[in-house]
């Protein structure tokens, strides 16, 4: 019998004083690759509920990811 895995949690919230964008995992969301899977599914999931494109969501990355890396250097 198929075990149903414990539910885990993001949280997000803003801190505009410092321009950033805090995350906190719930104690048993550890494993870097299951929160970039949640992160990323979330956000993917947003911008199909907004009707962006894939070629929007492409350029959305290519025009901010070098501007994020500065940023967080």
């Amino acid at each position: 019998m198929n075990e149903i895995p414990e539910d885990k949690s993001v949280e997000l919230s803003t801190d505009y004083e410092n321009q950033s964008i805090n995350m906190r995992f719930s104690e048993n969301l550890t494993d870097d690759r299951e929160r970039g899977y949640i992160l990323s599914a979330a956000f993917f999931s947003f911008c199909a509920s907004q009707g962006l494109s894939k070629s929007e969501i492409i350029d959305m990355v290519s025009s901010y990811y070098d501007e994020f890396l500065k940023n967080n250097a």
